[in-house]
């Protein structure tokens, strides 16, 4: 079957239809998916019965892969149930059951479910997230997207004029602590300390502006804290309404990947002690070496990337 693009009910969502991800990726896929990607911002390849091996590697022809954090927190089992290179988004143990209630990892889970743009609290140059659909609960867990680009285009100018030189820091462990990290602790703040972004950024790939922003954002750096924030929840009050929402309904063999740069999303809940869900992510960076947020911060030759 030839590869093919189909818009999705939303004009910043789109499918490739006649991909395999399980043969080693040719210039003719790599192209189409970064045609679409840069177009569409969120790009579903359906039917894609992969595993972990086939997901690296076609994740490594659109760019350096950035590594999971190597963090060691007490319930987190990411780094035992998956290899180094992916993410762990499931409610499962090493094991394939369910996770304590007690579970770190439900914790980061729950802090899924705001808007976020992946790895924004990084300092490493973010690009895509690769996402692979492995277990699904029969109904629920969704995932809703907003490209940053429309919602740019659709600000009232006197938002767009405050946002336009605006420098917000991002910060980890700000929604982990809403989600239930009860105590983050001097090594885990070492470990993954804020960095700053701009608001709005230009895509290299089509020259539209896009908002840099989602509920990792903390603050706007040198305004008044208060202003800063009540700034933030303004432009993400603006950037969630109805309008600018695609809600993808998750389909066994479901493979989807999104541009973080102009992109926020989140995951809608489900029942985590009744049904299993087990996605499994690759994020690549723009540039750079593999290498995860926290080696780069140990490695002071990795955060200049």
């Amino acid at each position: 079957m030839p590869l093919s693009v189909r818009p999705l009910p939303a004009a910043f969502a789109a499918e490739i239809l006649g991909a395999d991800l399980r043969r080693e990726p040719e210039r003719t896929l790599v192209d189409t998916v970064n045609a679409a990607v840069a177009e569409h911002a969120v790009v579903v390849l359906r039917d894609q019965a992969i595993t972990d091996e086939h997901q690296v590697r076609f994740s490594r022809a659109f760019g350096p892969l950035e590594l999971p954090p190597q963090i060691n927190l007490r319930g987190s089992i990411r780094r035992r149930r998956l290899g180094p290179e992916l993410y762990d988004v499931s409610n499962l143990d090493e094991n394939g059951d369910f996770l304590p209630a007690e579970s770190l990892q439900l914790a980061s889970n729950r802090a899924n479910e705001e808007f976020h743009t992946d790895s924004s609290f990084n300092a490493l140059p973010t690009k895509w997230s690769l996402l692979s659909a492995r277990i699904l609960p029969p109904f629920g867990a969704d995932t809703q997207f907003i490209d940053t680009r429309a919602v740019y285009d659709a600000l009232p100018s006197e938002l767009r004029a405050k946002a336009q030189d605006a420098v917000a820091e991002h910060y980890f462990w700000k929604t982990r602590g809403r989600a239930g990290f009860g105590v983050i602790t001097d090594d885990m703040r070492r470990a993954m300390p804020p960095v700053a972004h701009p608001v709005v950024r230009t895509m290299a790939e089509s020259g539209r502006r896009a908002l840099y922003i989602g509920n990792h954002a903390t603050h706007i750096v040198g305004w008044p804290r208060a202003e800063g924030e009540r700034f933030l929840d303004e432009l993400n009050g603006f950037a969630t309404q109805p309008q600018f929402i695609y809600t993808h309904q998750w389909r066994p063999g479901d493979f989807v990947i999104w541009d973080n740069r102009c992109t926020i999303h989140r995951a809608t809940p489900y029942d985590i002690f009744k049904y299993k869900r087990d996605l499994r992510r690759t994020t690549i960076n723009e540039y750079g070496p593999e290498t995860s947020s926290t080696a780069a911060v140990i490695d002071p030759r990795m955060s200049t990337i």
